[in-house]
């Protein structure tokens, strides 16, 4: 039997579009998320479904073409309710066979989000997972493209999963995905969507989403720079774009540095096998006067940095962005000065930067996607959204008050401590997640 106004769109499927994986029970996600993420009782209660995990494979548009790409979907068991759908962009991987598709294991957060009622898509990206090409990392246009046809092609074969879908449609990601969030929800959908699926809300997190202003001159002012791998990633993948940021590594670095960049920007050797060698001051590495060539006013890197900046524009849905302040890979300020260019425009509230606190970028991951999944499933349960610390409005009776990172905490303790926090209010009569705010 399907709901009333549920989105059903029967097609035949396509045969090879779907490799299915594996199937976990909602007690073993439960069982996850309470070891590994230290989830509270009551926000594991929350793990209702069954959760299976499919790969699809499917086309969209790169430089001109039509190329073949894959990513991971994660069914809930829930044929009688209408889900809506949330699309997780995955943050910087190397490892060509480490994207999203080829980790069947629960580390796989799509387990958790889809266990909650969400259809969770999760795109590879171009040169990830099955694409052969160069991975093109952080480019805005491929990143959006990538979510974008993945939605139009799940929502085409709905039929074959056996669900039903809303027509909502949520989107977030951490770190490199942070910016692939950002570009997802700046962009236009496919046209078939339009009217189809509703994009409500965005919540990138610690995104490099203003390249050229913040995160590159950042990157290369700072010589002790954590990750140098991402630098010589960052380049190659732009230059497979662009083709005009250099003819080869040699053009730049020293030996014996380029003809290992070459080697291991492969898809095959992971970042921390590049970051280990290379040299403490990663800048030991380039030819003398490099940096000045490469970075002057109007060189290809500039304007490379210009065409991925996602930082400035106007949202027509809420864009909700978290951030820590002791990030030491992806510099606060690009969400601030998102921010800055993005509040001017739209109603006020519409968007957000929240402070989690002084955290490393690694630190801060699980509170930002926690409470990211935490405030959709707000929107999803509620019309009234309203900001606002008043605790016992509402039609609920019974409630608890939940933590970013999804634990049980006291109303005391929320108002007493949350300075630096986000905290969300659970009706314990409907199981939904009824009001989120704020406090400080």
């Amino acid at each position: 039997m399907l709901s009333t106004g549920a989105l059903v769109l029967c097609c035949p499927s396509l045969q090879g579009q779907w490799t299915f994986l594996s199937t976990y029970s909602s007690q073993e996600i439960q069982t996850h998320a309470q070891t590994a993420l230290a989830f509270d009782d009551v926000t594991l209660s929350m793990l209702v479904h069954d959760v299976s995990m499919r790969r699809l494979s499917y086309e969209m548009p790169f430089l001109g073409e039509d190329i073949s790409v894959s990513g991971a979907v994660f069914v809930p068991d829930a044929p009688d309710l209408d889900l809506p759908v949330l699309v997780y962009h995955h943050g910087t991987t190397f490892q060509r066979q480490l994207a999203p598709s080829f980790k069947e294991e629960l580390t796989n957060l799509g387990f958790t989000m889809a266990s909650l009622g969400f259809l969770v898509l999760m795109p590879d990206y171009v040169g990830l997972g099955e694409s052969p090409l160069q991975h093109p990392y952080c480019h805005a246009d491929s990143e959006a493209d990538a979510g974008w046809f993945m939605v139009n092609e799940v929502v085409d074969l709905i039929w074959d999963l056996e669900v039903n879908l809303n027509g909502n449609l949520y989107v977030m990601g951490y770190s490199q995905g942070g910016h692939a969030a950002m570009a997802m929800a700046r962009a236009e959908p496919p046209e078939p969507l339009i009217g189809t699926m509703s994009l409500k809300a965005a919540a990138p997190s610690s995104g490099p989403y203003d390249m050229n202003g913040v995160q590159l001159p950042w990157i290369l002012g700072s010589p002790d720079y954590s990750q140098p791998a991402y630098i010589f990633y960052l380049l190659k993948g732009w230059n497979s774009v662009y083709g005009n940021l250099f003819d080869s590594f040699s053009d730049f670095c020293l030996a014996p540095y380029d003809g290992i960049l070459n080697e291991m920007l492969d898809g095959e050797h992971s970042g921390d096998a590049i970051n280990a060698l290379c040299p403490d001051d990663w800048t030991d590495m380039l030819l003398p006067g490099a940096m000045e060539s490469m970075t002057g006013v109007g060189s290809p890197l500039q304007l490379a940095a210009e065409a991925n900046d996602v930082h400035s524009w106007s949202p027509l849905m809420p864009v909700h962005m978290r951030y820590c302040s002791e990030d030491e890979e992806v510099l606060f300020a690009n969400a601030t000065s998102a921010y800055d260019a993005m509040s001017s425009s739209g109603e006020e509230g519409d968007v957000l930067a929240y402070n989690l606190g002084a955290y490393s970028h690694n630190e801060c991951a699980l509170s930002a996607i926690a409470s990211s999944v935490l405030w959709f499933l707000s929107l999803e349960s509620t019309t009234d959204n309203t900001l606002t610390p008043e605790w016992n409005s509402g039609p609920c009776l019974e409630w608890v008050a939940i933590d970013a990172m999804g634990r049980l905490c006291s109303q005391t303790e929320a108002l007493t401590y949350g300075q630096a926090g986000l905290y969300f209010k659970r009706c314990l009569e409907t199981g939904h997640v009824e009001k989120w705010c704020k406090l400080r």
